[in-house]
C-alpha cells in the first residue's frame, strides 16, 4: 500500500511526525546554551564543552527534519492566522540562529577563547528563540496565554469575587432547540464559541481557513464557504460537525481539543440557527460573497 500512495500522502505523513520530533532538539538546545553559560562565567573558555558540543549537533540536526515537519503539517491541516505564523518564523529563524551557532562552534574549535564569547551569545539567542517557538507552540495546543493564564485567572477570580454578580453576566437556562419558545441571541451562544472553538478558529489561528469568532468572521467568504445556514440547522455544517458521533473524524471539538459540548450546548446553538443566527445587536448575518466569476 505504501508503494502507491502519493508524494502528497507521504508529506502528510511527514507533517504528523512533527509532534514527535520538536521536544528533542528543543530540550538539546536548551541544555547547551546553560551548560556553555554557566562555563564561561567560571572561565572556562578555551575550548566548548564536549556535553555542550554534542547537544548542540545533534539539536540541530533534528531541528531541520522538525521545521520541516511543522510546516507541512501547518500546509496540510489549512492552519492559518497570527499564531500559526508567529510560531513558524520563530521556529524558522531559531534554526537560522542554530546554524549560526554551530558556525561559531566551528571557529571557536579554531581560534579557542577568542571565538568563546560570541559562541556563549549565539547560543543563548537560540536558546530564547526555541523558547519562544515552543510558547506560540503551546498556545496553538492549549489556547491563549496558555503560560500565564493562571495569574490572570487567579486575579479574575479575586476582583469576581469581590465585584457584586449580576444576572446578566449568567447565561440563561436553554431547553432543547425542539422546547425552546424563546429567542436565542449571540450573547446566548458567543461563551460556547469562545470556550469550544476559539482557539482553533479565532482571531490568532484558523485551522483550515475557518474563523468563527467575533461574529462577523463566520459569514466571511462567498456562499460556499459558509458553515452556518441560517434558519436551517439541519443544512449548516457547523452544526452537523457538532452532532456527530465524539469518534467521527470531522467531530466538533476534537477529543483532543477539548470538552465536547453538552445536549443544552447544542441545543442552544441550534436555537440560535433557527432564529437567524444574529450578531451581538441583533443584526443579520451579512449576504456571502460572490463567487469567483459570477455575472461574467
Amino acid at each position: 500500500m505504501w508503494l502507491i500512495a502519493s508524494a502528497s500522502q507521504f508529506e502528510q505523513v511527514i507533517g504528523r511526525l512533527h509532534p514527535l520530533l520538536l521536544h528533542f532538539p528543543l530540550a538539546l538546545i536548551l541544555v547547551a546554551a546553560a551548560i556553555e553559560a554557566v562555563r564561561y562565567m567560571l572561565g572556562k573558555r578555551e575550548v566548548a564543552s564536549p556535553a555542550a558540543s554534542v547537544c548542540l549537533w545533534i539539536g540541530f540536526l533534528m531541528a531541520i527534519p522538525t521545521v520541516w515537519a511543522g510546516w507541512e503539517l501547518a500546509e496540510y491541516g489549512g492552519d492559518t492566522g497570527t499564531l500559526v505564523g508567529l510560531h513558524r518564523w520563530t521556529a524558522i529563524a531559531s534554526l537560522v540562529v542554530m546554524a549560526l551557532a554551530v558556525g561559531a562552534w566551528i571557529m571557536r574549535r579554531i581560534r579557542g577563547a577568542d571565538w568563546a564569547g560570541t559562541h556563549v551569545a549565539i547560543l543563548l539567542v537560540a536558546a530564547l528563540l526555541v523558547g519562544v517557538a515552543g510558547h506560540f507552540g503551546a498556545e496553538m495546543v492549549w489556547g491563549e496565554n496558555w503560560l500565564f493564564g493562571p495569574l490572570t485567572a487567579e486575579q479574575t477570580e479575586e476582583s469576581s469575587e469581590s465585584a457584586p454578580q449580576q444576572a446578566t453576566l449568567l447565561p440563561p437556562e436553554i431547553k432543547p432547540a425542539h422546547e425552546q419558545s424563546a429567542g436565542v441571541g449571540w450573547s446566548d451562544v458567543e461563551p460556547i464559541f469562545l470556550a469550544h472553538c476559539q482557539k482553533c478558529h479565532g482571531p490568532k489561528r484558523q485551522k483550515n481557513g475557518l474563523q468563527l469568532v467575533p461574529w462577523p468572521t463566520m459569514f466571511a467568504g462567498t456562499a460556499t464557504d459558509q458553515v452556518i445556514d441560517p434558519g436551517n440547522p439541519s443544512s449548516s455544517l457547523l452544526y452537523h460537525a457538532i452532532t456527530l458521533p465524539a469518534g467521527e473524524d470531522d467531530h466538533m471539538p476534537p477529543m483532543d481539543e477539548g470538552d465536547p459540548l453538552t445536549d443544552k450546548q447544542i441545543g442552544r446553538i441550534a436555537k440560535w440557527i433557527t432564529d437567524g443566527a444574529t450578531g451581538p445587536d441583533g443584526q443579520r448575518p451579512p449576504e456571502p460573497s460572490p463567487a469567483a466569476g459570477a455575472g461574467v
